[in-house]
């Protein structure tokens, strides 16, 4: 068994153990299928780009700071076969008339979305036949100290997990 750990180097896969691990999001985006134009796959290097048609369209939802944002992948198998269920859920401050026409876009819509994470690393969710549809509840809260605002999330069931993009920036966008 000594000599295994040194072996193991040259034939087995090994999962990367990073320590400097943080939760929540850094930012969301979501692009309507009309603004979507392919992800681009680096076969060699094994790296993934996301192109658009359309900027104009996408919206962008900043993410608060307190760690009010999260991103969920779940892989689950039913009777088809392998799934992915990913649901991406946060907060938008505050009842206002400023954000009413985006939320009701965002409501009548379906939609790509990508999702930075704390660590820096972007998702892209959603497949051309399993959009994500986003709901939302509006409450004003209870009292002088309850939130108000609009609790979102976007949620879809694909057959693929996310795809982690490479070199992406919001000048991408």
């Amino acid at each position: 068994m000594g000599q295994f750990p040194s072996k193991a180097e040259s034939f087995m896969k090994t999962i990367n153990l990073n320590t400097d691990n943080l939760g929540g999001l850094l930012h969301l985006y979501a692009i309507p299928p009309t603004s979507f134009h392919r992800i681009r796959k680096d076969y060699v290097n094994n790296l993934n780009f996301l192109e658009l048609v359309r900027r104009d369209d996408v919206i962008d939802i900043p993410v608060l700071s307190n760690d009010t944002y999260i991103y969920n992948e779940e892989k689950n198998t039913g009777d088809v076969g392998d799934y992915w269920n990913i649901t991406i859920e946060g907060v938008i401050p505050r009842l206002s008339l400023d954000n009413h026409s985006v939320i009701e876009e965002l409501e009548r819509g379906l939609w790509y979305v990508v999702a930075q994470d704390s660590n820096g690393e972007v998702h892209f969710c959603g497949q051309e036949d399993a959009l994500l549809i986003f709901t939302n509840s509006k409450t004003s809260g209870q009292s002088a100290s309850s939130r108000n605002g609009t609790s979102f999330s976007f949620a879809c069931i694909q057959d693929e997990p996310s795809i982690f993009l490479f070199d992406f920036e919001e000048k991408t966008l």
